[in-house]
């Protein structure tokens, strides 16, 4: 391999380690296949009833119908935001870090940005339900305990000891809580559930995505133990961060390329429908775009949103299963500078 190709590969790796990318190496039969183009589709038209909670030091409201920019009545934090999660498609929780092994954490309902104090806590994790959290918390150095919070910050269940988790985990969907990837526990008695051979990519309702074996996946029945395999079907080479459909049937998966040809940053999005199990591309896919600035969240209706930025523009894609085009609309947003690429749906 020359010096340049090196070079290039190690440019390459520092801006997929950066975005928090996962890699893997795309598969040689769908070499053929679409590659990036500028985000295209249908302008967004008519009453969305979209509000969005925008990742900035505070965050803020973004009205998607208007363009208004509203505050959110978060307090600013000194070392910003961490992590935005949406629960349920209407609400979020916002993560701010505070002091090492403790976050600050809040709750934004409704259309109106209420705020309600969570405490602290480690880890967070939406429940089945959408109208409450679960907030881990280190009790000792070798210890953690579990407790669930209301949206409107009252405590619901006293902190129980629980198994440590690590910030990565995924929701586990109706079955329970993720824990080191490829464990399932049940919050309430900390019981394992299901125990997975590749680790816990997405979960809606009882289905699983598995990530592996090798460059494949797998859609898990966590009830029956049904396996089904899918490839990877991307052509672009890494695998970004899921989105889950809330109504438990869909599972967004995100793939990107942090340097297509060198010459931009690329994202490819594609729908697991788990009760078929089959595979669709959305409309306008791959689409160059800024990575570190645009991800997608559910709304609890199934419309799928995209929050980003093409070509230096601040964009608005939604989609809904079924549609031939991407709706879209170009906005202007103020500079964010939030740890946190990650924006949640208020309704």
């Amino acid at each position: 391999m020359s010096r340049l190709r090196i070079a290039a590969s190690i440019v390459v790796l520092g801006l997929a380690a950066s975005i928090g990318l996962t890699a893997r190496a795309a598969p040689s039969v769908l070499e053929g296949g679409r590659v990036p183009e500028p985000l295209r589709g249908a302008p967004l038209q008519g009453n969305t009833g979209l509000r969005l909670l925008v990742p900035e030091n505070p965050p803020f409201v973004l009205d998607v119908d208007s363009g208004t920019v509203i505050p959110s009545g978060l307090p600013a934090q000194r070392r910003g935001t961490l992590r935005i999660l949406g629960v349920g498609g209407r609400a979020a929780v916002v993560v701010a870090r505070s002091r090492w092994q403790r976050a600050d954490i809040y709750a934004v309902r409704g259309r109106e940005a209420r705020v309600s104090r969570l405490g602290t806590g480690t880890n967070v994790s939406p429940a089945a339900d959408g109208h409450a959290v679960w907030i881990q918390s280190v009790a000792s150095r070798s210890r953690c305990a579990l407790r669930r919070m209301g949206l409107d910050g009252r405590q619901l269940r006293a902190p129980r000891r629980f198994p440590c988790g690590t910030g990565s985990d995924p929701v586990g969907g109706s079955l329970g809580l993720v824990s080191r990837r490829t464990r399932v526990l049940d919050p309430d008695t900390g019981r394992l559930v299901l125990r997975t051979r590749w680790g816990v990519l997405a979960a809606a309702g009882t289905k699983l995505v598995l990530a592996g074996p090798g460059k494949s996946f797998t859609l898990l029945d966590g009830k029956t133990g049904v396996q089904r395999r899918l490839p990877w079907p991307s052509t672009l080479g890494w695998r970004d961060a899921p989105a889950i459909d809330p109504r438990g049937r869909f599972v967004a998966l995100a793939f990107a390329d942090p340097a297509w040809g060198l010459g931009g940053q690329a994202l490819d999005v594609w729908l697991i429908d788990t009760q078929t199990g089959k595979l669709i591309q959305l409309p306008g896919m791959p689409a160059f775009v800024a990575l570190k600035r645009t991800s997608m969240a559910w709304t609890d209706d199934g419309r799928l949103v995209l929050l980003g930025e093409d070509n230096g523009k601040d964009v608005v894609a939604v989609w809904g299963p079924g549609e031939r085009r991407l709706a879209l609309k170009t906005l202007q947003l103020p500079e964010r500078y939030g740890a946190s690429d990650s924006f949640a749906i208020l309704r």
